[in-house]
């Protein structure tokens, strides 16, 4: 099994005023892409609502997923998170660098701007949740 991907941010935009024979323009466009060759994805989706679901970790271990032939693989580290919920949900993490709350609002996505590494030997976890009602969630998993 081998993987190819990338996580890209791209952000452009443009601000335009005329004057009286002169014009104004003043751009920003902010621009990171990250390929990976190697390493394992996990793709988890469902229902959430005010009572958090653990996605990832917790404990050694930790949750095992299916790749494309259908075979078990296991997760040992989580390095970057990409989401997607609709209406909206927080996905909350702790691992060796810190923690992670990402927010996604109305299928906006949100992507983990550093690495994240997040381990089960260390108590590392990520978990999605709704503060009011019910959402359907997509997490996208990169790691070891």
């Amino acid at each position: 099994m081998s993987i190819e991907g990338r996580i890209a941010v791209d952000v452009s935009f443009a601000d335009k005023a005329d004057g009286t024979g002169v014009q104004s323009l003043k751009k920003i466009q902010l621009a990171d892409t990250q390929a990976y060759t190697s390493g394992k994805v996990a793709i988890v989706s469902g229902t959430c609502g005010t009572a958090a679901v653990q996605v990832w970790g917790g404990l050694v271990g930790s949750v095992d997923y299916t790749n494309s032939a259908g075979e078990a693989v296991t997760m040992s580290s989580v390095q970057r998170v990409a989401f997607q919920a609709s209406p909206s949900a927080v996905v909350r993490g702790t691992g060796s660098w810190g923690t992670l709350d990402l927010t996604s609002n109305s299928d906006e996505s949100a992507v983990s701007g550093r690495p994240f590494y997040a381990t089960p030997q260390v108590g590392g976890s990520l978990t999605v949740q709704t503060v009011t009602g019910t959402a359907s969630y997509t997490v996208v998993l990169y790691g070891t």
